[in-house]
């Protein structure tokens, strides 16, 4: 047995002849699924493509369709009539079920397959906004001279309202944030 990849159709008249239509068409890209496996779930992944590949092989080892009997062959050597017939009737009369989603679930998952496109691109477009406004704001700090060569008065105007203002807002020293009185944890409201 020869595997071929799912897209290519197999030999023709091959009684061997797997059900490719019906798994080609639910195919996976594992080369994109596995890009984007954290590295932490690489062994859950692999175990889970090792059990997937088992049942696609599970699901080539059987024909598509029933095979083709010689009943005219059949009909030469028996010798009660109708027999045969009978058994090519019955034959021709096997329909193997295929499973049906009745509850509609593939229709319910293409619709939130198309959902989450939408959501995702609107997070893409939000994402791409907000680093448009990081790359300015880039711009704009590296156009301000270096920490080490910025005065008090300097960084009060370019940062009016982080800069320390004694008149308006008095400071205690070391002139932090967790070091003033407001924001002692031990002080009563």
């Amino acid at each position: 047995f020869v595997f071929r990849p799912l897209c290519q159709s197999f030999v023709p008249n091959n009684p061997g002849r797997m059900a490719s239509k019906r798994v080609a068409r639910s195919m996976v890209e594992w080369s994109a699924f596995a890009e984007r496996v954290p590295a932490n779930q690489k062994e859950v992944f692999r175990t889970f493509k090792a059990k997937s590949d088992l049942f696609v092989s599970k699901v080539h080892r059987f024909p598509e369709n029933l095979p083709k009997i010689d009943f005219a062959a059949y009909r030469s050597r028996i010798a009660a009539p109708g027999m045969v017939d009978q058994f090519e009737k019955a034959y021709g009369a096997v329909k193997v079920p295929y499973p049906a989603d009745k509850s509609n679930t593939k229709s319910t998952i293409d619709g939130q397959e198309k959902d989450a496109k939408v959501q995702s691109a609107k997070y893409i477009a939000e994402l791409q906004q907000s680093i448009a406004e990081a790359k300015k704001m880039i711009q704009v700090l590296d156009s301000l001279p270096a920490v080490t060569e910025m005065t008090h008065e300097m960084y009060a105007d370019y940062f009016p309202d982080q800069a320390r203002n004694p008149v308006k807002r008095p400071t205690f020293w070391p002139h932090t944030k967790s070091s003033q009185p407001e924001n002692d944890p031990h002080t009563l409201n």
